[in-house]
């Protein structure tokens, strides 16, 4: 009876967790394709104001959304924007790849 109890309470907070971990990645992938569809339009300065009032969960974020608000903070030549971006997320660079090259553009305009 208390291993039946047990395999319902886990099962219950196994689905919690999925369903939790998959409302935040759907919000980020909103985020991140209208973050895409503002910078596709050259309104670079609205995406980085969506990001802004989004910054406080920097680091749940994808590497989709980082790369769209490096890429307008290049296209801005906000240099400044752009490093305080890179140093937010400077702990993730050695496992996510994706980000290297939008530095690497930020940096070299």
């Amino acid at each position: 009876m208390i291993v039946n109890k047990l395999i319902i309470t886990s099962r219950v907070l196994l689905i919690a967790g999925i369903k939790h971990s998959t409302f935040i990645r759907s919000i980020d992938s909103d985020l991140g394709d209208q973050m895409k569809i503002l910078n596709d339009s050259k309104q670079y300065t609205k995406t980085l104001e969506l990001f802004d009032r989004h910054k406080e969960n920097i680091e749940k974020y994808s590497n989709w959304v980082i790369i769209q608000a490096l890429k307008a903070c290049s296209q801005t030549k906000d240099i400044k924007r752009g490093s305080n971006i890179h140093n937010l997320v400077s702990s993730r660079l050695k496992h996510d790849p994706y980000i290297l090259p939008a530095l690497i553009h930020l940096y070299s305009k």
